[in-house]
């Protein structure tokens, strides 16, 4: 089966996210229990969203996870597929390549913003969280218009951005810019805004949906406090807050408790 071709990218990666990735654990802030929530609640909105759509080719934007965290999703998404994972940092892509359990998942340091793939050339991408780190609208619509163009006719898109409609987010914006976060966060926007920038890239929009719905900081400061307390014990007191947090997303308040929104989108047939 033959790869996408690459292309060189025009930009070297970010000196600020290479400190990040150069860092030993910059996924300290989550919790074990957390990170294992948040990877199954990724990995079944996007089996879900992608049920049905043949994928041979799937490309996930920023290596973070894989790199870092036990909240990794590429190494075993697809375990059919030739999983492609990018990242602008190359310690990240690094990292996330050493931990790859086989050769059918590969890393490649690309900028989401001139992507280094192939037009038209890829099935499936996953983009988690990747989008809402730029600094300026312009920025967030051309990487979303990168994304369509890798996409075939037929392909999908799982995007998830930061949900500014949390009450917390802007205080995590804010600690995120003066140092106080592992990274900063950047432009995110609304659903219906996102809806409509998947839309102007010419993409077809056919599912929403919120995730993670504990309560940002206060949660990790809550869980952090537990384990420092009780050890491995704190298994028995995270597991129920989990599920009664995890409640919040089926009320009619979830857009306000969600820490991100996530759409579905396919790039209609030629």
């Amino acid at each position: 089966m033959a790869a996408p071709a690459y292309k060189e990218p025009r930009a070297a990666p970010g000196a600020e996210w290479e400190r990040v990735g150069a860092r030993e654990s910059p996924s300290w802030y989550l919790d074990p229990l957390v990170a294992a929530q948040k990877r199954r609640v990724h990995r079944e909105l996007v089996w879900r969203w992608t049920a049905g759509v043949g994928i041979r080719r799937v490309l996930k934007t920023d290596s973070f996870e894989e790199a870092h965290g036990d909240d990794c999703i590429l190494f075993d998404l697809f375990p059919q597929a030739r999983a492609l994972g990018v990242d602008l940092a190359f310690s990240t892509v690094r990292r996330a390549q050493t931990r790859s359990p086989n050769d059918r998942v590969r890393f490649l340091a690309s900028d989401v913003r001139d992507l280094a793939i192939r037009p038209g050339s890829l099935d499936a991408i996953v983009s988690t969280s990747t989008l809402d780190h730029f600094d300026t609208r312009a920025e967030f619509e051309r990487a979303l218009g990168q994304l369509a163009g890798a996409l075939r006719p037929g392909g999908v898109l799982v995007v998830t951005l930061d949900n500014p409609w949390n009450p917390v987010y802007p205080f995590l914006r804010w600690a995120g810019r003066h140092g106080w976060l592992p990274f900063r966060l950047g432009y995110t926007t609304p659903l219906p805004g996102l809806v409509r920038a998947l839309q102007n890239a010419g993409l077809a929009v056919t599912a929403t949906d919120t995730l993670i719905h504990n309560p940002r900081v206060v949660s990790t400061l809550l869980f952090r406090s537990l384990r420092l307390l009780l050890g491995r014990r704190a298994d028995i007191a995270i597991r129920p807050l989990l599920a009664a947090f995890a409640a919040l997303g089926r009320l009619p308040t979830r857009r306000f408790t969600a820490c991100f929104m996530a759409v579905r989108a396919h790039k209609p047939e030629a």
